[in-house]
């Protein structure tokens, strides 16, 4: 009777283990590749940044800078081609967390993008597709002194999950997953605009996104 008992026990392990491999590496109806987040990348994700919310950041002098939330999911999202006639194929699908934000009162805007995505893929004219699956990050910041390239006008930011963090603690608060980002630039872009291109330090945080950051005019931004 033990030994019946047992084998009923593993059993139904065994079901478990096959339900939970199948739904992570599950294909989607149509047959397409699916690069889906794994629990460990979704462990990296930001939380707690809801449509609606202001995040407010203050310096020494107590002004504050206020980003409004307009945009906030996570969600599947599909490469496809536009075809002939209107027609569009899709190639395949992954996971993106998108956060999209404005500084109050301008038309200031910053968004962070993470994906899982088939980096180098020649999705467009060979099957099964060949890239290299990589889970990655980016947004862009409207006060970074730093540009993309040659253009100052690309404030895109990469998010590199493999190098290592830090621990900062402030306003009673800590953040331990930190990625300390330099634009090694130490001129002011557009000085006579109300808002300077004048940030030269960010401080992003895996869960809680862009936690400070510092300017060349000595000024000291933290979340609140």
């Amino acid at each position: 009777m033990k030994n019946k008992f047992k084998i009923i026990i593993l059993i139904f392990v065994l079901l478990l283990q096959f339900c939970c491999t199948k739904e992570e590496n599950s294909v989607p109806s149509d047959g397409k590749p699916y690069y889906k987040f794994t629990q460990d990348e979704r462990n990296k994700l930001i939380s707690q940044l809801n449509v609606n919310n202001e995040i407010i950041y203050k310096n020494q002098d107590n002004t504050l800078l206020k980003f409004k939330i307009y945009s906030s999911k996570i969600e599947k999202k599909s490469e496809t081609s536009n075809g002939f006639l209107g027609y569009s194929s899709t190639y395949f699908h992954y996971d993106e967390q998108k956060v999209m934000m404005f500084i109050e009162g301008t038309s200031l805007n910053s968004e962070i993008n993470i994906l899982k995505y088939p980096v180098g893929s020649n999705y467009g004219t060979q099957f099964p597709i060949v890239g290299t699956t990589k889970f990655y990050g980016y947004f862009t910041f409207p006060l970074w002194n730093g540009y993309y390239e040659n253009d100052t006008y690309n404030k895109f930011i990469s998010i590199d999950f493999n190098i290592p963090t830090t621990t900062m603690t402030f306003n009673g608060k800590t953040y331990n997953k930190v990625l300390v980002l330099n634009s090694d630039k130490t001129v002011i872009l557009e000085p006579t605009n109300v808002y300077p291109l004048n940030v030269n330090m960010i401080y992003y945080d895996y869960n809680f996104g862009i936690i400070g950051f510092d300017d060349l005019n000595g000024k000291i931004w933290r979340i609140q």
